[in-house]
């Protein structure tokens, strides 16, 4: 049998706020690595947190006593390995975890570490910095997997704290199987740590109508006809909007401004832009960059991409260099090609707060 025990019942002080219920690709850091447990396991223990399809612990005053909670949990006549893992590294691989389980089944251990790679100082007893040699150090990882029996009886055998399991399995058994670690599996402790990038991508489009000029981007292109929408329908402004709120994790622009609301009519659409950001920057996030193609075949767009570029980067809070513009037709192809309307496509890069 394969066991897993996530240990979740820290208190996130360094981090400032539960670094746990941190939302990752659309779901909490905890559950990032829960998941990937559940694939491999077949019995998942968290401690300190309820999740569905996994027992229950409760959380210890110290790391230590939590584990030995978790490890409680597996039937005294169960045998086999148990991971330990820690619930702040949602980076971690299903391949990597089963590779630790096959290098436990031959060692009674598997503890993935890594080399030190940043210059270390040491404190001397007059606490003063001394250089050391880094390559007589290295740091090691979870998760981190056990012959289950030895692991109980190492808890057992234990005469104080322990940082890790690792440490308690070597003063017990005088050694432990190392493995090469994973670069990627890095544990979430202060929330710089949290990836700091996310893209949106956004997409829209509208038909033409009797009018007198093409507003994109807040500026006004002139032509014989204008764009038809519930606002002045800046299909460019739109596609901005829908990328910068699919990366900050918000609805789309049709969730945040129904066309079916009066106060919406006629719209400028730069000031629909500013709000979207203003939504992001609520949910923790600022615009790096925005990329976006304008597709039509008349107007001429491009005459006008640097002022277009110019405006927005003014709404976006970026240099005018942080956007960038295109246009293109689609050779005569379509409904676009036949000069029905325009369509717009737009990438955003923003980066956490």
């Amino acid at each position: 049998m394969k066991y897993a025990v996530i240990v979740a019942g820290g208190t996130s002080t360094r981090f400032g706020k539960d670094k746990l219920n941190e939302q990752l690709l659309g779901k909490s850091v905890l559950i990032h690595s829960v998941d990937v447990f559940k694939s491999c396991a077949d019995v998942v223990i968290v401690v300190g947190q309820h999740v569905d399809g996994t027992l229950f612990a409760e959380g210890g005053a110290t790391r230590f006593q939590s584990v030995l909670n978790g490890l409680q949990l597996i039937p005294a006549d169960a045998h086999g390995l148990v991971a330990i893992h820690d619930g702040a590294r949602p980076f971690i691989t299903r391949k990597f975890v089963e590779e630790l389980f096959s290098q436990a089944s031959q060692f009674a251990s598997a503890v993935p570490r890594l080399p030190v790679t940043d210059t270390l100082y040491q404190l001397n007893h007059l606490d003063q910095p001394v250089k050391v040699d880094r390559n007589m150090f290295f740091t090691v990882q979870t998760p981190q997997v056990f012959d289950i029996d030895k692991l109980r009886h190492a808890f057992a055998q234990a005469n104080g704290d322990y940082t890790d399991e690792s440490t308690l399995y070597s003063d017990t058994y005088g050694e432990v199987h190392f493995v090469d670690g994973l670069q990627t599996n890095k544990k979430l402790t202060y929330n710089g740590d949290l990836p700091q990038f996310k893209v949106g991508v956004g997409f829209d489009v509208h038909p033409f109508e009797e009018g007198n000029g093409v507003v994109l981007g807040g500026v006004t292109i002139p032509y014989d006809k204008k764009l038809k929408g519930h606002s002045d329908a800046d299909a460019l402004c739109h596609a901005i909007c829908d990328a910068i709120l699919s990366a900050s994790g918000n609805k789309d622009i049709g969730h945040q401004f129904p066309d079916t609301d009066e106060k919406y009519r006629g719209a400028d659409s730069t000031k629909l832009l500013k709000q979207c950001v203003d939504i992001a920057q609520k949910s923790g996030y600022e615009v790096v960059n925005v990329s976006a193609v304008v597709i039509c075949q008349a107007p001429k767009i491009s005459p006008y991409i640097d002022e277009m570029a110019t405006r927005l980067s003014t709404i976006l809070n970026v240099t005018p260099g942080c956007v960038n513009l295109s246009a293109t037709t689609t050779e005569h192809l379509g409904a676009l090609g036949n000069g029905d309307g325009i369509a717009v496509s737009a990438t955003a890069l923003l980066r956490r707060l």
